[in-house]
């Protein structure tokens, strides 16, 4: 199966829409417009990529990012989270550096303070590395914004402690068949189900 980005970035955005509860505050910024900042964080990559997650040479890998990090102008606190997001992700590489001179005018502009946007990436981040395991159809472990994550591979995720706002979480995520793709879009639904650890 094939995940593409855009489709990874919007169960990205469904883990957003239900984050907060009273241990686990929303995001310092406008809510509505951070979770559709979410479902953008990977938008250099469009709607059917064909950029494998492993094996995309660096080059193409940061023109990708410097894509997705480009602001487009419609809305400020998008613009910031996808930013935050990318400038993140690309780390110590030169356009790393770039991208940080550049995020006190884009904070400015969304009228967001370095520590709040700091809050809001740590839940983009964790958004974002569930979708990304998930992807990968294989159990796997991992931790982000204080919570301890586990996928067993076949769909269900168990979260620790527990940062969501509803009891559980349902949903598909669109793949598809990788024979042909992406010439050939031969779609494939795959349902997760987020869940608290049991005991906890």
């Amino acid at each position: 199966m094939v995940v593409p980005q855009a489709d990874h970035a919007r169960f990205s955005a469904a883990l957003a829409l239900a984050w907060g509860n009273e241990r686990f505050p929303r995001p310092p910024v406008p809510f509505d417009r951070f979770v559709q900042g979410v479902a953008l964080h990977d938008r250099g990559y469009g709607e059917h990529d064909d950029d494998p997650i492993f094996g995309t040479e660096r080059a193409r890998w940061l023109e990708i990012q410097r894509e997705s990090f480009r602001p487009r102008g419609d809305d400020a606190i998008i613009d910031l989270i996808v930013a935050l997001h990318v400038r993140r992700l690309v780390g110590d590489d030169p356009l790393g550096a770039e991208m940080a001179a550049e995020l006190p005018g884009l904070h400015a502009a969304a009228g967001v303070s370095a520590e709040d946007g700091r809050a809001a990436d740590a839940v983009t981040r964790f958004c974002d590395s569930i979708a990304f395991d998930f992807a990968l159809e294989e159990p796997e472990r991992g931790e982000a914004a204080g919570v301890a994550y586990t996928l067993d591979g076949l769909g269900t995720i168990t979260l620790d402690p527990w940062p969501l706002a509803v009891p559980r979480l349902l949903g598909i995520v669109t793949a598809f068949e990788a024979d042909g793709y992406p010439e050939r879009l031969q779609p494939v639904a795959i349902p997760f189900e987020v869940v608290r650890t049991p005991g906890s």
